[in-house]
């Protein structure tokens, strides 16, 4: 004789991104997410709301925001390259979380938040670097200074980690010189790139050329100098 068992029915779940059912409404499922909502709870985790939101993003919703992001901020890959540029996100932790989910790895403040930015920035799960370009270039006289020439090996040293995100206050200006002194320096840009705008400074080759005589041998071991890539350099300094 056939045994008969009793047919269980379950009320489904489903997800409010996709079609695709995450749980059941038996009560193993119950006492298991009660458990992950209890455990979650404890965490005090910073910005989580944004994690937790965030991390139910479809692939094609990521990349709707980040095109929105890329929008609202000015922000660009610089082509050839794993270098992104915009606008500062001091108050826009959100927006630097999806820079996060983007790859990028390490934010460069171009402005000089200090501190404030620094902590905004690593509760995102990204490095901060500061580089002002106010204090230097702008504000900067002496550009064969020792001090000033161990600040910009610092930066491009940073610059050559990649998955960079490098952010002034417009988004243009001082990016540009960031770029540019990068181009002209970093042996790990390859010859096609170039940077977008020239500026309009005239003591723009006098400065390029003072920090190249202020270059040493150990400056140029740090950054990976090579004989054939000070040739460029050289080239370069002699057409701009």
């Amino acid at each position: 004789m056939n045994t008969i068992y009793p047919i269980q029915f379950y009320t489904a779940f489903k997800s409010n991104n996709d079609d695709k059912y995450i749980a059941y409404d038996d009560s193993i499922s119950q006492e298991r997410r009660n458990y992950i909502r209890a455990h979650y709870d404890k965490l005090q985790m910073p910005y989580y709301s944004i994690y937790e939101k965030k991390g139910q993003l479809t692939e094609y919703q990521m990349k709707l925001e980040l095109r929105e992001l890329e929008k609202r901020h000015g922000i660009e890959r610089i082509d050839g390259t794993d270098i992104y540029r915009g606008q500062t996100l001091v108050d826009r932790p959100q927006d630097l979380y999806l820079l996060q989910s983007k790859g990028i790895k390490t934010v460069i403040d171009l402005v000089g938040y200090g501190d404030s930015y620094k902590t905004t920035v690593n509760n995102a799960g990204m490095d901060y670097f500061e580089y002002s370009i106010y204090d230097n270039w702008w504000n900067r006289t002496d550009f064969s200074s020792p001090k000033y020439i161990e600040g910009l090996v610092d930066f491009l040293h940073k610059m050559q980690h990649g998955d960079i995100y490098i952010g002034c206050q417009h988004g243009s200006n001082d990016t540009d010189i960031a770029m540019i002194l990068n181009d002209f320096f970093n042996p790990f840009v390859e010859n096609k790139i170039k940077t977008k705008i020239s500026p309009m400074d005239a003591d723009f080759p006098i400065k390029l050329n003072t920090i190249y005589d202020a270059l040493t041998s150990k400056d140029k071991l740090k950054l990976s100098w090579t004989k054939e890539f000070e040739q460029r350099v050289i080239k370069k300094l002699l057409t701009i």
